[in-house]
């Protein structure tokens, strides 16, 4: 099976970090370096003569900053990770549908993380819309003063949690201050569905539903705890019609 390999450019205008990210870059089978930028004005011009795949870039270059290149060149098939030592643009970059954020200094692990996110992205052909909901493929929440982008395949269950909510994922749970009914509206709804008033579930992740004595309902998710979920009752036909059963 032929390999593919994707076109990467490189924005930075710091030699010594402009020299490590080569060196990230070359590392990578799947990455081939397409282009290298001192400055903003030259970044400006290689993005509008061509397209690339992945883009790892600084904000504070000369002539124009990381963040006015990337509200002009930010788009759906084009994955923009920052590589900054602030992080104060985090909020605004992800808003701007950033893949990821790197804070200097990183390790080559981290590295390797953004690039699976991009290629994961990549290799589903498509790329998040702002405030698009049937075109997203992740869901972003603020937690722990910080912003993540989690995909939706890796999402388990969401419970209530009073004013806030719990993310479980296949690799970690996220607390957020978002109310369960909002979280929802950002869900796509063939993949998810509200089995309770304090729980929605990925449909993907049902291992069985069971009828219990007194007319309850309960669910068995197909996860390392194998988590059982109640279901409300004026929430069961729907599940079941979801599940086909």
């Amino acid at each position: 099976m032929e390999s593919t390999s994707y076109s990467v450019l490189i924005i930075e205008d710091e030699y010594p970090a402009r020299m490590l990210m080569m060196d990230y870059v070359m590392n990578c089978p799947e990455l081939k370096l397409a282009g290298i930028a001192e400055s903003g004005d030259k970044a400006n011009a290689l993005l509008g003569e061509k397209k690339f795949d992945i883009v790892f870039m600084d904000i504070n270059l000369p002539v124009i900053n990381g963040m006015d290149l990337l509200r002009v060149h930010h788009s759906k098939t084009t994955f923009f990770i920052i590589t900054t030592a602030y992080s104060e643009h985090a909020v605004e970059a992800f808003d701007l549908d950033a893949t990821d954020y790197l804070l200097k200094p990183f390790s080559f692990e981290r590295f390797k993380k953004s690039v699976e996110k991009a290629l994961r992205f990549l290799q589903e052909g498509k790329q998040t819309q702002p405030n698009t909901s049937d075109t997203q493929i992740h869901l972003k929440i603020q937690a722990e003063s910080a912003v993540f982008l989690i995909p939706f395949p890796d999402i388990q269950f969401i419970s209530a949690n009073n004013k806030s909510c719990v993310i479980h994922t296949t690799q970690k749970d996220y607390e957020t201050p978002k109310l369960l009914k909002e979280i929802e509206e950002k869900l796509p709804s063939g993949q998810f569905i509200r089995i309770h008033k304090g729980y929605l579930i990925n449909l993907s992740y049902v291992a069985s539903m069971r009828y219990d004595k007194g007319g309850s309902y309960t669910i068995q998710l197909k996860n390392e705890d194998e988590t059982t979920l109640p279901v409300g009752r004026s929430y069961a036909q729907s599940l079941r019609e979801a599940l086909k059963l």
